[in-house]
């Protein structure tokens, strides 16, 4: 049976005011350990944002405040980060709350939405604290795709 989980984040309610909606076939919920698991079939929505993978978890503080997130299997996501809308995708996703870091890794993909530039890589790393991109490529060579006006 198909299980639907609805739960307001306490930080996410009380900071950004966001309702954050899990929809999976299995979870798994470890208080000791300060953990959730989504197994199958798993879809997150947080605004605008929206993601799938084959399975997720979420990892909380004391204060049951969500320190990180992970995805992975088949990860896909139309995310918003420093204010420009991307779709992701690899086969792993980590979002560290705290550092404010999102890392997708194994045949990873990033692209604006808005521009269409396209990042490819092994590892893409994207600090939204600094706005700075970093990507690996050192299973296959990273890519950077963008269109330019060449006006001669």
């Amino acid at each position: 049976m198909r299980a639907v989980i609805l739960f307001f984040l306490t930080v996410a309610a009380s900071v950004f005011a966001v309702e954050v909606e899990l929809t999976t076939d299995k979870i798994i919920v470890d208080e000791i350990n300060l953990k959730s698991m989504f197994i199958g079939n798993v879809v997150i929505v947080k605004g605008a944002d929206r993601l799938t993978a084959d399975t997720a978890a979420v990892y909380f503080n004391k204060r049951q405040e969500p320190m990180r997130y992970e995805a992975n299997g088949n990860v896909s996501a139309e995310i918003a980060i420093n204010g420009k809308r991307y779709h992701a995708s690899g086969e792993n996703l980590l979002y560290d709350a705290a550092q404010n870091i999102y890392a997708l890794s194994k045949n990873a993909f990033l692209e604006e939405i808005d521009t269409g530039r396209k990042i490819y890589g092994d590892m893409i790393s994207v600090d939204q604290n600094n706005g700075a991109y970093t990507v690996d490529g050192s299973l296959e060579p990273a890519k950077f795709i963008f269109q330019i006006d060449d006006k001669r």
